[in-house]
């Protein structure tokens, strides 16, 4: 495997960077929501939250299999972040950089999916992919190179598509060596490339379905099909990278909203935290971090064991994770005040960071409210009218 340059290229839409941040951080979401779940029926999650739990941290209950904290979030997103940190770090695609992550994250991880967990315990890189499909019988078009490959979405959104596709699949190649499971990859991330350039994610689909080799291409193609739907007895499993994809896809193209989608790949059961990982990467895209609840982003957390040490990860740091893919530099992090309940600074005015609320107008009114607003970052026009609005109702 050779090198991949990562392209020197800086996003300075700030939509752009509200639907990147949305994708890695969407994926991060699935993963947590969907772990407590993972190898159960369908049904589960609504059966357990039928309505949503507003408040606190919501549904990141935590627990499942391998007794995961709230908001905690699996493998899937591990092993996404070590692939992040490699392109940062490398500035490009770099196999031996990569594997040494990922050897390492290996060597501590709470799960770690069968034919990865063979591929990683090699003592090279070198063939190890190739010698782990064939002592699995010539299988493994597997879902792990598919639920890990958003950072490069990001990290190639503003190349060609061709690029991405390239990248994407190269990836895959270092654990999975069917050249299928590369395949799902890439059409995950042009899916989540699309919808963070605000392009049609279902028009990206097909064209990497068009690049697809023929002998690859006709299970792809009838499973991400507008016209299919989970639950047919014949089908390959959500283990599978046909699976996995399949049930993603139709997730997002059924259920406009973030929340909606995500649970719904949830309720079809068994590898709940994956499907709900490449589900909330493609969703996030399309929603930007904006449309993804707060009460899910909030409680996120994780570690990675790196060749260096062990990295923690919060919100906070997945969204700067975003941010430095894209070419953007990191945001420094200030003092945070000590953890409180919302504060009344006003008669029915409460607000949770005192030092933002100090520098806000104290003579709150309609017009106050409004021009206060028109001086936000440009990014909440679109939020500006409808909260006005609510304010005039208020007072």
């Amino acid at each position: 495997m050779e090198r991949l340059p990562r392209p020197s290229l800086t996003a300075d839409d700030p939509f752009v960077l509200q639907r990147a941040i949305g994708a890695l951080c969407g994926s991060a979401v699935g993963d947590a929501l969907g772990a407590p779940f993972e190898f159960g029926p369908a049904g589960a999650f609504s059966a357990r939250f039928p309505a949503p739990v507003v408040g606190g941290i919501g549904e990141m209950t935590g627990g499942g299999s391998f007794g995961w904290a709230p908001g905690e979030f699996t493998d899937d997103t591990q092993m996404a972040l070590a692939l992040a940190e490699s392109i940062l770090a490398a500035d490009a695609l770099d196999p031996d950089d990569l594997w040494a992550r990922f050897v390492a994250w290996s060597s501590t991880a709470t799960d770690i999916g069968v034919l990865t967990g063979q591929v990683l315990r090699h003592d090279s890189r070198v063939g190890a992919a190739e010698q782990a499909h064939r002592a699995n019988g010539g299988l493994s078009a597997a879902n792990g190179a598919l639920m890990r490959v958003t950072p490069v979405a990001l990290a190639w959104a503003l190349d060609d598509e061709a690029a991405l596709v390239a990248a994407a699949r190269h990836q895959a190649a270092l654990t999975h060596h069917d050249p299928a499971a590369g395949w799902g990859a890439a059409i995950a991330a042009a899916m989540v490339r699309a919808g963070i350039l605000g392009d049609d994610q279902f028009a990206a689909l097909d064209r990497v379905l068009a690049m697809i080799d023929d002998d690859q291409r006709a299970r792809f193609v009838s499973m991400l099909d507008a016209s299919w739907s989970p639950g047919r007895a014949d089908e390959p499993s959500n283990g599978s990278v046909w699976g996995c994809l399949a049930q993603a896809v139709w997730a997002v193209r059924h259920h406009d909203t973030f929340a909606d989608a995500v649970t719904a790949a949830i309720d079809l059961g068994d590898d709940t935290d994956t499907v709900a990982t490449v589900t909330g990467a493609i969703a996030g895209a399309r929603s930007s971090v904006q449309g993804i609840p707060s009460r899910w982003l909030t409680p996120l957390n994780g570690r990675v064991t790196t060749p260096t040490g062990e990295e923690f990860y919060d919100n906070a740091r997945l969204q700067d994770l975003a941010r430095r893919l894209l070419g953007r530099k990191a945001v420094p992090m200030t003092t945070m005040e000590p953890p409180a309940g919302p504060h009344a600074v006003a008669e029915r005015l409460h607000a949770a960071n005192l030092p933002g609320a100090a520098t806000a107008p104290t003579g709150w009114d309609e017009r106050t409210a409004h021009d206060w607003l028109q001086g936000c970052w440009p990014l909440y026009e679109d939020y500006q009218t409808s909260f006005v609005e609510l304010l005039r109702e208020e007072w």
